[in-house]
């Protein structure tokens, strides 16, 4: 009995570290969807594919050494004195997702931002930190854009997924750089993603959950991670827009972040899932938007 007590526990901590691994590798090194990926798709691959006018831009991203490079596009938006919005995709996905957001951001700003995270499509640097390092690659974009008349002016984040996460943690530790933030279907801890995917999967989620904390917390990733924290920080309005049946990111914290943020604003979808809510009901999303940005041209940003 003793035999197969211990053959049972060194197969189960053989899974629970090999699927751990295997997780923390995807997170840190997603599958790139780049040009070719993006084609085979049938994704857009440029700002022309949907009518928008844009030039490509290569931002220099902090790194070891010279640092790294990140392609993207500098795209107008159809309101001359409105701000910058700077798009930032969801984990998997690149600047040709959110050739999608800037389509959809277009009517408020003056110009759209999206380039590609580290890790992700065409980004030199070979892996992210699932948003702990990424904050400074979002000021080195905004220091990269070209300088004009509007270049004081503070810029607002949009976010999705795993670029809403950062969004909030990046305008509450700069306040002066933010105009405002629009998270789509955010999340809180950084293991709420990874607990929603093993739940789909029927795997417990502890199993692998322990492991990539303890590496976390050897790296030094974990202290402070709540993004409840950095919403209760932020100085500009927050607007969440949330699918109420989202599998990846809890429906439940989009709600707590808005609650959390002095001048937050949730918008349910109700039915939608995870990232495509305009399609799902593009009605409520673009009267969100609408009033998130009315608000701030009231507000004088």
């Amino acid at each position: 009995m003793l035999g197969l007590f211990i053959l049972f526990a060194t197969a189960l901590a053989l899974i629970s570290l090999i699927g751990s691994a295997a997780l923390l590798f995807s997170i840190h090194r997603p599958r790139r969807k780049t040009f070719a990926v993006a084609l085979a798709l049938d994704c857009p691959t440029e700002p022309g594919d949907l009518d928008l006018v844009g030039e490509e831009a290569t931002f220099n991203l902090p790194g070891p050494g010279q640092g790294y490079t990140s392609p993207g596009w500098i795209i107008q938006g159809q309101q001359s004195q409105g701000p910058t919005v700077v798009v930032l995709h969801g984990h998997r996905d690149s600047r040709y997702g959110a050739l999608y957001r800037a389509k959809m951001l277009a009517p408020y700003a003056r110009r759209i931002v999206v380039f590609d995270w580290p890790g992700h499509g065409d980004c030199t640097a070979p892996w992210m930190v699932f948003g702990e390092r990424e904050v400074e690659d979002v000021l080195a974009v905004l220091d990269g854009l070209p300088a004009d008349e509007h270049a004081a002016k503070p810029a607002v984040l949009f976010g999705y997924s795993l670029g809403a996460q950062i969004a909030i943690k990046t305008a509450a530790l700069h306040p002066d750089r933010f105009a405002g933030v629009i998270a789509d279907a955010p999340y809180r801890p950084w293991h709420s993603p990874i607990r929603m995917r093993m739940k789909r999967m029927h795997l417990p989620a502890s199993l692998f959950i322990y492991p990539i904390a303890a590496y976390y917390l050897m790296r030094g990733y974990l202290p402070g991670f709540d993004r409840l924290k950095f919403a209760e920080r932020l100085q500009c309005p927050l607007l969440v827009i949330h699918g109420t049946h989202d599998p990846t990111c809890p429906f439940e914290e989009g709600l707590e972040l808005a609650d959390a943020a002095p001048q937050g604003t949730f918008v349910p979808v109700e039915g939608g899932g995870h990232i495509n809510l305009y399609g799902h009901d593009g009605e409520t999303y673009r009267a969100a938007l609408e009033t998130f940005f009315a608000g701030l041209d009231g507000a004088g940003a």
